[in-house]
């Protein structure tokens, strides 16, 4: 993978011959969940395999230090969905996004990767893992290409997590960070949640709510 592709001084026949697309809002390769939620990403960058965006996709999230248990969940779902047909998103987050990504393609899955800007993976430690996802067909997407990152741009990302999933599934998760944001994108939304039973203070919280409970160990 040529990782010029990640500049930001790229003109309009260059995104196309490095495979970068600019999706806008309305045009038919514009995910069709997404333009449903509310502030839709006007524009969306996009290296890979662009057709996953139409395909259907379920969310694995979770905090970036799970447990053992934690992390057995992330792979487990991983490989389930992945079995069954769906696309695995996530956020290309150390923890449970790296565990549940690593899984979809050691299982011969497909992979979409938010983040929260194409202009410079983040986080650098996971760049390898980036180029593994396009390898295997996979697709990376932002609505930001810029190479400057900021704070707001990992929030936002999480309502396009949740807003190109019909589903997310929550492994482990405390009752603030970034996980909850994704969770509380995904009720506004009204995705399906599902949470792993694990004993993490926002699993239970979620659980007590009344959202379904998923037990495989």
């Amino acid at each position: 993978m040529d990782l010029r592709m990640f500049g930001i001084d790229i003109d309009e026949k260059e995104y196309k011959q490095n495979r970068i697309y600019k999706i806008r809002f309305g045009s038919s390769d514009y995910p069709y969940l997404l333009s449903k939620i509310e502030k839709p990403p006007r524009v969306l960058y996009a290296v890979g395999n662009i057709d996953l965006l139409h395909e259907p996709a379920i969310a694995i999230v979770g905090t970036r230090k799970p447990s053992n248990d934690g992390v057995k969940y992330a792979k487990e779902v991983a490989k389930i969905f992945v079995k069954r047909g769906f696309v695995i998103v996530s956020g290309l987050a150390l923890g449970v996004d790296t565990f549940a990504i690593k899984s979809a393609l050691e299982n011969n899955g497909k992979v979409i990767a938010v983040l929260p800007t194409l202009g410079k993976i983040t986080p650098k430690s996971n760049k390898k893992l980036a180029e593994e996802i396009l390898n295997n067909k996979g697709l990376l997407i932002s609505e930001w290409n810029t190479k400057s990152v900021q704070r707001y741009m990992f929030i936002e990302r999480n309502r396009i997590i949740s807003g190109i999933s019909l589903g997310i599934i929550v492994i482990e998760t405390g009752i603030k960070g970034g996980t909850m944001w994704t969770i509380n994108y995904a009720k506004k939304q009204k995705r399906l949640i599902i949470v792993a039973d694990i004993q993490a203070e926002g699993n239970r919280r979620l659980i007590s709510e009344g959202y379904p409970m998923l037990k495989f160990f």
